[in-house]
């Protein structure tokens, strides 16, 4: 029998089960409003700490969103089951006939229940080579348990005050449990099967008499009305329960990964080629995901579903590898029109390992051979603008309907080549080359080193857009919204330092230098390379000029700045706190790219002793800004 005591739950969920014990099913809302009568707190604190608990393990919900609790439900109810000679033989009877009852079996009962493949553990007592016990779950009994018992006999499990209890029926049984079986029979008129554990516990809820009596097994209740079973659903005769559970798999795939259901069996057999590749498993590769099958990857050309597919490929942790051997099996096995995808999937499976030059082939292809799959031309269109070509970048983005609206084109924008008013396409360039004006900086005249700080600042964000460092940005979007429900979350991911120190203080500004440093014009490579030496501080305001420039002290090394802000609206007070990155961007001039956060004092604190630290959490970075009070999670040692 389950107790209690055997599982810890909160004392409000404990007290939802004295009450439901006691006044029967209810719904979450009539027991909210009962405790809040009984001085609990209003009915909706009630809820909320409850949504933020683990429910009672004897708490079940039925059909109609009543909660129940099992042990008072069960209270004198039994099922039967016919014993086999076979059974006797082996003390042992399958779970089928008494199966919802066992939700309450406990070590402390006169029997075991063995799991399916935790035969072994019986072997002494039974024949461990019976297909039919050891692919089943089992109730194994002490031997002699049985004795006196002769095949179709029916045995009975009962419970009483709580516990489970075998025992012979002598009494005439009942031909059947109308109440149970209707309730299937509508069910399954609404919805193709039912549940059998389901409809058994709401018939006990509403029919006090029902299982009261010996009755018959269940097997021979749902034969008598024309059903059969798998597992817990119940359907008519003839049912595909197969082809049903493959369907309701592939809806709730379909829901997950946010893409059509008819999606699903191409993207689950691509997703396990993946897999069979990365085991090494890649005997008969033809047979089992091409033979009749590579059709199904044609809904790979679907941009939205290819890279749905690529980054749940990657946040599976698959190998890049695997992922890349993959989408080059599919050029030779998969639809032509799947070709334009499979490039790009090795593409960027290629580009998470640092084979830039390999990549952008494939994005070249896959663009080339399908103009509709769109997804190469943004990734080429990153690899222009980190090479500093924004005129490039812009070209590639207008081939894409809404290609305007993408975040990249507003920064290529913003860094179109100045035109140099004046000079002839066929003027010596200005910049002394001495070539043609044409054939050397026209469309392509530089912006300063410091204007270009932030667009490094920009590439390396959208480098940390990469499903790599997604779960590193939740963790951080976590702390930064004070480890608040789901919509804060998705908020904080939006904000501007949880992505300066995903980039500064989680390491992926490092990863971008080494993955993608090599696309940079030099001397952006090289100021990204003096980046890599800065450390998050905090600073104290000496001064500040309006659209100008801020005088900071930095608090850690008594080393002051003047760094600058264009954006600043308005004058700092001086003592003002900021914490933030700034770098250099030349001789004894400095900006902070990611903008700052302000600190207390407290927080001023706190964050000096952290990052003085040899390794420092971006977590434990982010907790401190977050909370103000932050200092009492990380005291000084």
């Amino acid at each position: 029998m389950v107790t209690d005591s055997e599982h810890p739950e909160s004392a409000l969920w404990d007290t939802v089960l004295d009450t439901v014990r006691r006044h029967g099913p209810m719904t979450i809302d009539e027991v909210a409003d009962h405790l809040e009568e009984h001085g609990f707190g209003s009915a909706e604190q009630v809820m909320i700490d409850l949504e933020q608990s683990e429910p009672h393990p004897l708490l079940m919900w039925l059909s109609d969103d009543r909660v129940a609790a099992t042990d008072a439900l069960f209270e004198g109810r039994m099922l039967t089951h016919r014993l086999t000679a076979d059974e006797l033989d082996r003390h042992a009877i399958p779970v089928d006939d008494i199966e919802p009852l066992l939700l309450l079996v406990s070590e402390d009962d006169e029997f075991d229940l063995v799991q399916p493949g935790g035969f072994e553990a019986a072997a002494t007592q039974n024949d461990p080579d019976s297909d039919e016990i050891v692919r089943k779950e089992t109730i194994v009994f002490p031997e002699g348990a049985l004795s006196g018992h002769e095949a179709g006999d029916l045995l009975a499990l009962t419970v009483r005050d709580g516990r489970l209890s075998f025992a012979p029926v002598d009494d005439e049984v009942r031909s059947s449990e109308a109440e149970f079986v209707h309730a299937l029979e509508q069910t399954i008129a609404r919805q193709q099967v039912a549940s059998l554990g389901g409809a058994f516990l709401d018939v006990l809820a509403d029919a006090p008499d029902a299982f009261s009596a010996p009755s018959l097994p269940l097997g021979d209740l749902l034969a008598g009305a024309g059903l059969v079973r798998s597992g817990d659903l119940v359907a008519p005769n003839g049912f595909d329960f197969d082809g049903y559970s493959d369907r309701a798999m592939f809806e709730i795939y379909a829901e997950q990964l946010g893409i059509p259901v008819d999606a699903v069996p191409g993207v689950a057999l691509f997703a396990s080629l993946v897999e069979a590749l990365e085991r090494g498993d890649d005997a008969e590769l033809d047979e089992r995901f091409a033979v009749g099958k590579s059709g199904l990857y044609s809904v790979l050309s679907d941009p939205e579903i290819a890279e749905t597919v690529y980054d749940e490929l990657v946040g599976e942790k698959l190998a890049p590898e695997a992922i890349e051997q993959a989408a080059l099996w599919l050029l030779d096995h998969a639809p032509r029109r799947a070709a334009g995808a499979a490039h790009w999937i090795a593409g960027r499976a290629a580009e998470s390992t640092g084979r830039l030059t390999e990549a952008e082939r494939h994005y070249e292809r896959s663009a080339d051979l399908d103009s509709a799959f769109d997804l190469p031309l943004f990734d080429l269109a990153r690899f222009a603008s980190d090479r500093g070509d924004a005129i490039r970048g812009l070209s590639l983005l207008a081939r894409v309907p809404g290609g305007d609206e993408h975040p990249l084109h507003e920064v290529l924008e913003r860094y179109r080549p100045k035109e140099v008013p004046g000079l002839g396409r066929n003027d010596r360039c200005w910049c002394g080359s001495g070539r043609k004006y044409k054939a050397c900086h026209l469309g392509r005249a530089e912006h300063s080193l410091e204007e270009r700080s932030d667009w490094l600042y920009m590439k390396a964000a959208m480098h940390a857009l990469e499903p790599g460092w997604a779960e590193q940005r939740v963790a951080l979007a976590e702390a930064r919204s004070g480890y608040g429900d789901d919509d804060a979350v998705a908020e904080a991911v939006a904000d501007p330092l949880v992505e300066d120190v995903l980039l500064f203080d989680a390491g992926a500004f490092a990863d971008f230098v080494e993955r993608r440093g090599e696309l940079l014009p030099e001397d952006e490579a090289e100021l990204a390379r003096s980046w890599l030496a800065v450390e998050r501080s905090v600073f104290e305001v000496e001064a500040s000029a309006p659209e100008e420039s801020l005088t900071l002290r930095d608090v850690r090394s008594d080393r002051v700045v003047e760094v600058s802000a264009p954006w600043l609206a308005g004058e700092v007070p001086a003592g003002t706190l900021l914490c933030a990155c700034v770098m250099p961007v030349g001789e004894d001039r400095w900006v902070m790219p990611g903008g700052c956060e302000p600190v207390t004092k407290d927080q001023r604190d706190t964050l000096v002793t952290l990052l003085d630290e040899d390794a420092v959490d971006a977590v434990d970075i982010m907790d401190v800004l977050t909370q103000p009070d932050a200092a009492d999670f990380y005291p000084e040692p």
